[in-house]
């Protein structure tokens, strides 16, 4: 190699001497000699410039892009509230925000503790607060609509609905390229009717929660601690509210113990990718081939019968048959 230097320094010399214009390719070959290994880009630049197959040869294969991840398909028509998970992972879910005050003191929390989380944002918050969602997003965690201005959605028009939906929707896309997919309904109320239109127009799946430390009443750190590592469980979905202080500041303890406990946390994508809850859930049939949950509906009286005495009534539903439609107090 040292007289190719000598002759090429001789070249290079003489072209100087002569006022001749050195092109850059002259020493495009050393810059390849003296750089580490070759990155994409220089394995590129090498084939479109034509260079020696020996400066080829030494450059390093890049490495195989990542796996992309699972396509996830949310259940239609159903609304989830926790999870049938394999291992104890669960789905941490912040509402009402972002704040500008509370929201980036949280997002440093996970992120020193490599945690994601969603956030089921305000259409309002994030109009006047554009720049704190676009941390959350870029901090890779998953966002989610909230409405625009937190109304029960289940006791406005369809109009309303749609202009709570749709201006929220259209608010996160500005900010992050993206809609969201799954709706946290304020208070939780939904109904199926409503439910059907929302995901069928906006794309939006239904989601409430297993775990509620209800932070909104109690302001008071230790209370939301105790909750939430009270009733956190394998396949959980954690709410609570990242604009207030006192739930934000319990947040380091309560995120701690739940890694001392072996729990593992995902947005709700990733939990609804690792899901494994069947579809159609039914018990045991009867010998009849009806579900026993049918026998959980108040019958209808039928038409009077050998078998039956002509003045018997049809059983009442039990007292708590309403109110076994929610579960822990979503509906």
């Amino acid at each position: 190699m040292k007289p190719l230097l000598i002759v090429s320094g001789i070249l290079v010399a003489s072209a100087v001497g002569a006022g001749v214009a050195i092109s850059p390719m002259l020493t495009s070959a050393k810059a390849v000699r003296d750089d580490g290994p070759a990155t994409t880009q220089s394995i590129s630049q090498n084939a479109q410039g034509g260079q020696g197959k020996g400066a080829q040869a030494e450059a390093v294969a890049p490495a195989p892009a990542p796996a992309p991840p699972p396509v996830v398909t949310p259940r239609k028509n159903y609304t989830y509230k926790s999870f049938n998970v394999d291992g104890n992972y669960i789905a941490l879910t912040f509402d009402d925000g972002p704040s500008p005050e509370t929201t980036p003191q949280l997002l440093a929390m996970l992120k020193e503790r490599g945690i994601k989380a969603t956030f089921f944002v305000l259409g309002n918050m994030v109009a006047k607060h554009p720049e704190v969602l676009k941390m959350i997003a870029d901090e890779g965690h998953e966002i989610g609509s909230h409405s625009w201005s937190h109304p029960q959605l289940t006791r406005i028009s369809q109009a309303a609905v749609d202009k709570e939906l749709g201006n929220t929707s259209e608010a996160i896309f500005q900010v992050t390229g993206k809609r969201p997919m799954y709706l946290r309904p304020p208070y939780g109320s939904m109904k199926p009717t409503l439910r059907t239109y929302i995901e069928e127009k906006f794309g939006l799946t239904i989601v409430n929660w297993s775990v509620d430390p209800n932070d909104w009443k109690f302001r008071d750190s230790q209370k939301v601690h105790d909750a939430i590592m009270a009733q956190a469980a394998p396949g959980a979905i954690v709410l609570s509210h990242d604009i207030y202080p006192t739930t934000v500041a319990a947040m380091p303890r309560i995120l701690d113990e739940l890694i001392a406990k072996g729990y593992k946390f995902g947005t709700l994508s990733d939990l609804v990718a690792m899901d494994k809850t069947p579809k159609v859930q039914l018990v045991a049939a009867l010998p009849n081939g009806k579900p026993q949950q049918a026998q959980q509906k108040p019958q209808k009286p039928k038409p009077a019968s050998t078998a039956a005495k002509p003045d018997a009534k049809p059983a009442k539903p039990a007292a708590g048959a309403a109110p076994q439609q929610r579960a822990g107090g979503v509906y």
